[in-house]
């Protein structure tokens, strides 16, 4: 038997004994930091080298090596047989040379079209961001804004919607992988910016919901995916401070919740709910008992499973409320609850969405309250606490936010706009963040370098 050289980089011999498609340093190159399903696979450099240059047999290996799939998998996905993957990346002739099967590929797989410009152009920088891509994929938001957000906005840079015909396990596989890239990247560059893209695949999962055939085993998969997608959309939603589609969200992920019979969905989503409610209490301060709606309600169905970080989490949602409210013996019976909770430790059974509830959290929601309840000098101490205490990039820059807003609130004008001009170099895809900066705009003078730089990071 001959050897097999790496379809990506056409230089390393695979071992006979290897299951990966291309060689370790090509699997690496493409994996980044996240070996599943990875968010800058299409910008990749062997990636789009292989486009370049028409290998198709690279290319089709690369995307199946980056996203950890077999070859059954990704046949399963494209609508393929294993030995079509199998003939493809040995080279053979006749497989996916015609352009409309390129594409099709392309949809099955949610790569967006415009990743494929270095196979029509023939150059594998084509169609990159001016600025470029460093080695490591860390994108700034005006790279990120042109090379992701630009992709999945209105559909845009999109091909038309891939639906099998019957979904597999390999679907589910890809999707949940896909879902967890939009939550990692949550944590890098805020919500803002994945809107788009989380709104993109639950129009999708919905699709399958309907139009396609599955065993009962998949489609409660999809229903618990559809559950999850319309929560994180939600989030996102907030987080862009599109406060309607966002409880328009939170009420289609209760639907799924019902769907399911899910407790646990119903108790996270009762919680974010609360949490909206608390935020546009700020304005409509009565929304803020139909928080302490959403949180008894929430207590309710969280008991005889929730963990203590749940707990801690729905004490949490409480103490805002209260404060909103003004009833400051509620406020730090409330707070004092989630610290008695926070302290029992984690617990082998705490869900996913609970896992931010943290020191830092809790010191920031004192500093929330005691802005809430007219000591922003109490506030800045939580506040100057918590920030080197955050694990998120994300949830760090919303703190200092909150820092600056206490400062300004406190008397500290100058120290307040030294903490937000510094910011506003880390401030990503958040307009929570932004948002939190406002007081601080509105006294800034309009010739000054802070109201300059929001102003432009606001219209971005």
């Amino acid at each position: 038997m001959g050897e097999r050289l790496c379809p990506g980089c056409r230089k390393a011999v695979l071992s006979r004994y290897s299951r990966d498609p291309v060689c370790a340093p090509c699997l690496r190159a493409t994996r980044g930091a996240r070996p599943v399903a990875p968010a800058w696979l299409w910008d990749c450099s062997s990636l789009r080298q292989a486009l370049a240059s028409a290998d198709l047999a690279a290319f089709v290996a690369i995307v199946r090596a980056a996203m950890g799939l077999s070859q059954l998998e990704l046949a399963g996905l494209a609508g393929w047989s294993q030995s079509t993957v199998n003939r493809i990346e040995s080279g053979e002739r006749g497989t996916i040379y015609d352009i409309r099967e390129i594409l099709r590929f392309a949809d099955a797989i949610d790569m967006p079209r415009h990743a494929l410009i270095p196979l029509l152009i023939g150059d594998p920088v084509a169609g990159l961001p001016v600025e470029g891509i460093n080695p490591d994929m860390d994108m700034d938001r005006r790279q990120f804004n042109g090379v992701l957000a630009g992709g999945f906005a209105a559909g845009m840079g999109w091909g038309s919607m891939h639906i099998p015909t019957r979904v597999e396990a390999a679907h589910v596989k890809h999707l949940k992988a896909t879902v967890e890239r939009l939550r990692a990247d949550d944590q890098r560059i805020g919500g803002a910016m994945l809107l788009g893209p989380a709104l993109h695949l639950l129009a999708r999962v919905r699709r399958m919901l309907d139009e396609a055939d599955y065993s009962e085993a998949i489609g409660r998969q999809l229903v618990a995916i559809a559950g999850g997608l319309s929560v994180d959309a939600g989030w996102f939603a907030y987080d862009s401070d599109d406060q309607n589609l966002a409880r328009g969200l939170y009420g289609e992920a209760r639907l799924y919740a019902d769907h399911a019979g899910d407790r646990e969905l119903h108790v996270q989503v009762a919680s974010l709910l609360a949490m909206q409610a608390t935020r546009l209490a700020r304005r409509h301060p009565g929304r803020a008992r139909e928080a302490l709606r959403f949180v008894a309600t929430a207590k309710e169905l969280a008991r005889h499973w929730a963990t203590p970080r749940v707990y801690a989490l729905l004490e949490l949602r409480e103490t805002s409320a209260h404060a909103v409210l003004g009833d400051g013996r509620a406020c730090r019976r409330s707070m004092t609850n989630a610290w008695r909770e926070f302290e029992r430790g984690p617990h082998e059974n705490d869900p996913g969405w609970a896992g931010f509830v943290s020191e830092a959290e809790l010191l920031s929601f004192e500093g929330r309250a005691a802005v809430a309840l007219g000591k922003p000098a109490a506030a800045v101490e939580f506040y100057r606490r918590s920030v080197d205490k955050w694990n998120s990039d994300r949830n760090r820059s919303y703190g200092r936010a909150c820092l600056a807003d206490a400062l300004l609130a406190s008397g500290a004008k100058s120290d307040a706009l030294a903490e937000g001009l510094d910011l506003l170099s880390h401030v990503s895809g958040s307009r929570r963040t932004l948002q939190e900066l406002a007081p601080l705009r509105a006294v800034a003078g309009e010739s000054s370098e802070f109201a300059d730089r929001y102003d432009r990071l606001l219209a971005d």
